[in-house]
């Protein structure tokens, strides 16, 4: 397993749940694209680029009063880094608590995050998607 990948990604988590967006997405290549495969309804399924990156992430966090993803696992599949994450949180005013586990796909490269595909239902999806089976 690529340690310095999975280190990346390790770093990319604890910054997006401590709300420091700005080195969340210094991880990401400034070309880097996000495909959200459990978008909300007005936000874009896929992005690209660091500032669209960063109205997605902002989407979810202006969203709730308390947001974050907790990664259970790392799995290598060559150049990806595959996240067990669950997500959890309470909507903002409503209270409405969200709380699900997906798995996260992250391509790296030269140490930059340049593609993530997020909300894969399972593992065996995630590893499918890479060409992998468990």
């Amino acid at each position: 397993m690529s340690q310095e990948n999975v280190d990346i990604l390790k770093r990319l988590n604890a910054a997006f749940n401590a709300g420091d967006m700005e080195t969340a997405l210094a991880l990401f290549d400034s070309d880097a694209e996000l495909t959200d495969r459990l978008n909300a309804p007005d936000v874009p399924r896929s992005v690209r680029g660091t500032a669209a990156i960063r109205q997605v992430f902002a989407a979810w966090v202006d969203a709730f009063d308390e947001f974050s993803s907790d990664v259970s696992e790392y799995l290598d599949a060559g150049e990806t880094v595959i996240c067990m994450t669950h997500y959890h949180g309470t909507g903002k005013g409503s209270g409405l608590r969200v709380d699900f586990h997906a798995a996260d796909l992250h391509e790296l490269r030269n140490g930059k995050v340049v593609r993530s595909t997020l909300g894969y239902r399972c593992k065996a999806d995630a590893l499918e998607a890479v060409g992998l089976s468990e």
